[in-house]
């Protein structure tokens, strides 16, 4: 193994914005029959003079170590966030279809970009069992059962105007229960006792 003459490269991180200086040793392997190379750390270079000051590459890792564990702590931020996010979404969509749908349709989305289950739960609301239902569907492709919603009974006061309402107490200045019944007589002419109240606040924002 025949060693050339070293060069210094410099290689810039693109997190920290420091630059490194490395010692290039370039030589010819005779095994793959081609150009190979070692690199030393020589240190960092000063922004300021262009200086190389020397520095342990231990240390060096340490800085890319911490970066990475930066970046996971950001990450796990934003998804915190995602809750407050989602939140806002099945409210919205809740003008439009039953909750339960809703969060179907969200939980679909967090699975197709690769979710784990846990923590599609914790986002939507829904039990593991029904995120793991909706996994396998998605896996066979069964999509048409995911929207379809069972039960029978009788029609709920409120199953109308429900997202209607939610906005409302999500916007409005409410301090009780009974102002919120008496708005929703007044502004839809339902009349709907306090625990009804007391359910559909768990749907808003104030119960999130």
């Amino acid at each position: 193994m025949k060693m050339r003459k070293s060069n210094v490269i410099y290689q810039k991180n693109k997190k920290s914005g420091v630059v490194y200086a490395y010692e290039d040793h370039p030589y010819w392997d005779s095994e793959k029959k081609q150009s190979r190379s070692k690199r030393k750390l020589l240190g960092k270079v000063d922004p300021l003079t262009g200086d190389i000051i020397p520095t342990r590459e231990r240390k060096v890792k340490e800085t890319l170590n911490q970066t990475t564990i930066d970046q996971a702590t950001k990450r796990t931020t934003n998804l915190f966030d995602a809750g407050k996010i989602i939140n806002k979404v099945l409210v919205f969509f809740r003008l439009f279809m039953c909750e339960t749908i809703a969060k179907r349709v969200i939980s679909i989305l967090l699975i197709a970009v690769g979710l784990p289950n846990s923590r599609v739960v914790e986002l939507t609301g829904l039990c593991d069992k029904s995120v793991c239902t909706l996994k396998k569907g998605l896996e066979i492709r069964e999509l048409d059962s995911m929207f379809h919603v069972a039960g029978g009974g009788r029609k709920r006061k409120l199953s109308n105007v429900e997202g209607l309402v939610i906005e409302e107490v999500n916007t409005g200045n409410f301090h009780s229960h009974q102002q919120i019944a008496d708005m929703i007589h007044e502004k839809y002419g339902i009349k709907v006792s306090l625990p009804v109240i007391g359910r559909l606040l768990k749907k808003t924002e104030l119960g999130a």
